[in-house]
């Protein structure tokens, strides 16, 4: 019984590491300066079925560019978008390329001009007016 316990306590620390990193995914808006170099790992694409916020399923956005290695997403745009009965509600889209962003001399995410998940849900803006 201890060890049924124990793993489910381990499974509990890994799922809250795992969110943890995925809200440090750096969200840029367009492509970052030329001179940093990233691998293009999948164009990614989430949506909420209902009415609702961008920042309602950044966190589910997040987890799949995690999950896929990415460390960033480029060509980032969250906006509410017409649903099938456009005149009932709109609902939250959140698209981007994932990719393994490379960055040396000390570079953040700010630096290249963009954003954490993180920050982006905590300030409810764009990544690039952050």
């Amino acid at each position: 019984m201890k060890n049924v316990g124990i793993g489910a306590v381990l499974m509990l620390i890994s799922v809250s590491a795992s969110a943890g990193e995925s809200l440090d995914i750096c969200l840029v808006t367009g492509t970052p300066p030329t001179d940093i170099k990233y691998e293009k790992i999948q164009r990614i694409k989430i949506g909420k079925g209902t009415y609702g916020s961008v920042t309602d399923i950044l966190p589910a956005f997040a987890d799949k560019a995690n999950s896929l290695g990415a460390n960033a997403v480029v060509n980032y745009i969250g906006s509410q978008r017409f649903g099938f009965w456009p005149w009932r509600f709109i609902r939250p889209i959140v698209r981007g390329e994932a990719v393994k962003l490379h960055l040396d001399n000390g570079k953040t995410c700010q630096d290249i001009g963009g954003s954490t998940v993180k920050r982006v849900i905590e300030t409810n803006k764009e990544p690039h007016l952050i």
